[in-house]
């Protein structure tokens, strides 16, 4: 069983700077911050604390780690990559590549409890307190 993160609306509003902008339980990762963003996370872009949903297109500054039965490292990579090809991204465009980010995602997800909501500042997901 693999553990991810998905998109949730539990414990926004704590923070002015939260928003959600994506469809609860759908697959989301991180864009790298913006030269803005890192001086300003709180700032008028949010990409240095928020998740991208890969369904949506939308953004959340919160995800929870969800435990999803036979959920494998390829049908992450598989979402991944249809949801770049569906924004017209091409693969010159990622500071890294897919299987890469797949790897942090789901070192990422392995380290917390099923269930944990999480938040992002720049470079750090933090548990968020419900």
């Amino acid at each position: 069983m693999m553990k991810v993160l998905v998109a949730t609306r539990v414990t926004q509003g704590k923070r002015k700077s939260d928003f959600s902008h994506c469809v609860d339980g759908e697959l989301v990762w991180m864009i790298d911050p913006c030269p803005l963003s890192k001086r300003l996370p709180d700032g008028p872009c949010g990409c240095g604390r928020s998740f991208s949903g890969m369904s949506s297109d939308g953004y959340t500054t919160t995800a929870v780690v969800r435990e999803i039965p036979g959920f494998s490292r390829r049908d992450y990579e598989t979402a991944l990559r249809a949801s770049f090809d569906a924004k017209g991204w091409c693969p010159c465009c990622l500071t890294r590549s897919v299987p890469d980010i797949v790897d942090d995602l789901i070192d990422l997800a392995a380290s917390w409890v099923d269930g944990t909501v999480v938040g992002r500042r720049l470079d750090r997901v933090l548990a968020r307190h419900r």
